[in-house]
């Protein structure tokens, strides 16, 4: 059965057709969002580095309402916070709760971007003591932030920085659980497989066992039970 488990690509900014892979594409509120064909999910949210004006922020919150409404629209994200980019962070953190309001709202998992914000997350998070999945994604932190996050619950999501020797997200792959564990490509012009992959040379376990587990979490978040592989 394991060799007909899918690939979870969780989040990709690339429109992929791999037969082997089930994608979520991240798009923009108001992008279009194409139909539904087996595998390709989708997600909708406001970037950090797209907030704008407070009138801005909402009008695009509205239409990410309507597009939440598409049932292969099945996370909320990216969305987060960044302070070391240039949109105000008082802005940043409304619109961050605001969405993950949504996200409850909707009962979808949310899709974090977060840099030098994770006290900020945390602190949002026990604000609101949230019934669906918080997950990062991108995650490049090191094991201490990571035991930090677990001890809250969160999810994680890690792509090409597990090619990089000397990151630290290295020993916090090791650290976490595989049920709390996704992989993505990101804006990554690559397969998901190849970091399925490296996971399995860096857990020492084989890519079979990881896909595996990845389809259980996938399944126990989403509650995509409609697909099944042979």
């Amino acid at each position: 059965m394991n060799n007909n488990i899918p690939y979870i690509d969780l989040h990709t900014h690339l429109s992929r057709k791999e037969e082997s892979t089930i994608t979520v594409q991240n798009l923009f509120p108001g992008e279009s969002i194409p139909s539904f064909k087996g595998t390709n999910f989708f997600s909708v949210g406001l970037h950090p580095w797209e907030i704008k004006s407070v009138e801005e922020n909402n009008e695009r919150m509205v239409m990410m309402e309507d597009a939440l409404e598409l049932d292969h629209v099945i996370f909320l994200g990216e969305c987060g916070l960044d302070k070391i980019t240039d949109t105000d962070f008082t802005e940043q953190k409304r619109v961050f709760k605001a969405q993950a309001f949504m996200a409850e709202e909707f009962k979808i998992p949310l899709i974090i971007h977060c840099v030098k914000a994770y006290n900020d997350v945390i602190e949002v998070y026990k604000e609101m003591h949230p019934t669906v999945s918080w997950i990062f994604h991108g995650y490049s932190a090191n094991r201490q932030v990571s035991e930090q996050l677990v001890k809250n619950d969160m999810l994680f999501s890690f792509g090409r920085i597990l090619f990089n020797e000397n990151a630290k997200a290295l020993d916090s792959l090791r650290f976490l659980p595989l049920e709390r564990v996704f992989f993505e490509t990101d804006e990554h012009d690559a397969d998901v497989e190849e970091t399925y992959r490296r996971a399995a040379e860096i857990l020492k376990i084989s890519v079979s066992e990881i896909k595996k587990g990845v389809w259980e979490n996938f399944n126990r978040i989403e509650n995509v039970n409609f697909f099944q592989p042979d």
